[in-house]
């Protein structure tokens, strides 16, 4: 009685008949079996079908592609950093030329340069950049308080075709320059009292939050650095600690200001180029230590 062969010794031995390496009596037991079987058929004309390089073809593009990409982001990459590294000094320098500060009374300052219709006009030299004034007006009558600003690039001592103008529409009873402890009358007659203005000290509380930030969260990257909330908490790091750099580049150790807005904008400013900085400079450091 002939023993019948299963379809899974036929799958063994196809590919050794497809290959010659099965013996006479081998194939002869394949062909009889593939007579009666289409599923065995079918797995021979599989073996037969001629294999396409596309799929090879399709394969050795995308991996070109993916090349093309990753040096085309390591341009970016690098470019966004040269650019980084050009614009925070350049951005420092404007900064600091051009903050404000407030300046002492001198002769030749700021004068009285006329008085008429009810109005007043004050003559500055061409180091002020900026005038600040305020008018009290009580029972003694109107006081006009005046403070002149200037900036390192404009630091110099003024000659009269530098000089500007200030006009007041209402006239004032008198009126005195500094808003500070040192106050000098230079018109009326002085009402016995001032208006003190003080720099802003908030910029040292912001630095001192920031740190504590940067502080726990670099604390939190150590301690989750093998899982996905360590990265999250390397970018929150970076950026709570972009912020007393930025102050650095800004105002340097200085932490008191009187134009706290502009100040404060600058370093917001400062400190997300820095972030940027940190980032780029990270993710190149990480590429590197891969390769």
């Amino acid at each position: 009685m002939e023993q019948k062969i299963s379809c899974e010794v036929i799958g063994d031995l196809l590919p050794l008949c497809e290959e010659g390496l099965a013996s006479a009596e081998s194939a002869a037991l394949v062909e009889t079996h593939l007579a009666d079987c289409p599923t065995c058929r079918g797995k021979r004309e599989a073996l037969r079908r001629p294999s396409t390089p596309a799929a090879s073809e399709t394969d050795g593009e995308s991996a070109l592609r993916a090349v093309k990409k990753e040096l085309r982001r390591r341009r970016w990459q690098t470019a966004a950093l040269a650019a980084l590294l050009v614009f925070l000094p350049l951005f420092a320098l404007f900064a600091r030329s051009t903050e404000q500060y407030p300046l002492p009374y001198e002769k030749e300052l700021v004068r009285v340069e006329s008085v008429e219709g009810g109005s007043m006009t004050l003559s500055f030299d061409g180091r002020v950049s900026g005038v600040q004034s305020e008018l009290c007006e009580d029972a003694e009558g109107r006081i006009l308080l005046v403070q002149a600003w200037s900036h390192r690039l404009n630091d110099r001592r003024g000659t009269v075709a530098q000089r500007g103008s200030y006009t007041v529409n209402k006239l004032p009873d008198c009126v005195i320059y500094g808003f500070g402890s040192e106050q000098t009358l230079i018109y009326g007659e002085s009402p016995g009292f001032g208006v003190q203005i003080l720099p802003r000290l908030a910029l040292a509380y912001y630095i001192l939050i920031a740190l504590a930030f940067a502080a726990i969260f670099a604390l939190l990257w150590l301690l989750l650095r093998k899982k996905k909330a360590g990265e999250i908490c390397r970018v929150f790091c970076f950026a709570a600690l972009s912020y007393p750099l930025g102050h650095l580049l800004v105002k340097g150790g200085q932490t008191m200001s009187f134009h706290l807005p502009r100040d404060f904008g600058l370093i917001l400013i400062a400190a997300a180029g820095l972030f940027a900085l940190m980032m780029l400079g990270w993710s190149g450091w990480q590429q590197k230590r891969a390769a």
